[in-house]
This record gives structure tokens, C-alpha cells and sequence, in this order.
């Protein structure tokens, strides 16, 4: 009995968090999704979208983090979905997960960009274990696209 491929394993390890990857989102402007150079993937910012539905938005709020995370482990996916949407469905062929760099609608006053960006850090951790550890960037902006709540892009490694 041969064993499982990578890709495989990732998505039988999305089903045992509880998710599957949502359909790639088509770009709102003039850009594309994604860029390869080399083997480093560049993905696009990417917002709380489920079925080309907006999820999560207007500003984040202290009082609850839990559903800001959510709005960022769902910009977590649509990464994924853009990934293996590059790699012609192979999620085995993400090497790495390099950097994230996250935006959080809020107001001055606002201080938990970080833990907002947790959501989707801790979905990569998840799925990729050391793989999935990264570098980071969480910064706030006063409106994002579309009312949306978070936005990340991401640089990922590819395997050839």
C-alpha cells in the first residue's frame, strides 16, 4: 500500500481542522492573484471572502478578537487556495510559508493587530507545522477594500 502524497496529507489535514480550501477569488482590480519568480510564490492581498461572499467587516474590536481572528484564518485560506491554484492543485508543493504581511481595519486605539494576525499564523502552523513558521508584519489602516476587516498577502516557497 503506497503512502499518501503531500498534498494528500495537507488537504486530509484541512478536513481534521474543520476546513477545505475555498475556490481561488478573482482579483478586484487591475492585478493578478499571484506571481512566480523563482521559487518564491508572491500572493496578493487576500480578504475574508467565503463563495465570493465578504465576511467580516467594518473595524475590529477588542471586545472581540475571536471573530477578527476568523476574518484572518479565512485570508489564510484564500492564500492556500491561490497557492494550490499556482501549483495546479498540488498543496505538497508549498516548501514554505515565508512571510505574511497582514493589514487590520481599526482605529487609533486599537493595539491587537498582532494577535488578529494569529489567526492565519496559527492555521499555517497547523497545517505545515515548521513549515508553516514565518515572518511577519500586522499593521492597522483606518479602511481596507470593500469594508473588509483583514487583509494578508503572503510570500510562500515552492517546492520545483
Amino acid at each position: 500500500m503506497s503512502q499518501p502524497s503531500e498534498n494528500d496529507r495537507l488537504r486530509q489535514r484541512l478536513t481534521e481542522l474543520g476546513l477545505s480550501l475555498p475556490d481561488a477569488t478573482i482579483p478586484q482590480g487591475a492585478y493578478v492573484p499571484y506571481v512566480r519568480s523563482g521559487n518564491l510564490l508572491f500572493v496578493a492581498g487576500q480578504g475574508p471572502r467565503l463563495n465570493g461572499m465578504l465576511h467580516h467587516t467594518g473595524p475590529a474590536d477588542s471586545a472581540d478578537l475571536p471573530s477578527s481572528q476568523e476574518a484572518a484564518r479565512i485570508c489564510a485560506l484564500n492564500v492556500l487556495a491561490q497557492a494550490a491554484h499556482a501549483c495546479s492543485g498540488d498543496l505538497g508543493r508549498i516548501e514554505r510559508i515565508v512571510r505574511l504581511a497582514g493589514l487590520v481595519h481599526c482605529d487609533a486605539t486599537f493595539t491587537a493587530h498582532a494577535s488578529v494576525l494569529d489567526g492565519a499564523s496559527t492555521l499555517f502552523l497547523d497545517l505545515f507545522g515548521e513549515r508553516g513558521r514565518h515572518a511577519r508584519i500586522a499593521s492597522g489602516a483606518v479602511s481596507l477594500p470593500s469594508g473588509m476587516r483583514v487583509e494578508i498577502e503572503a510570500v510562500i516557497a515552492l517546492r520545483d
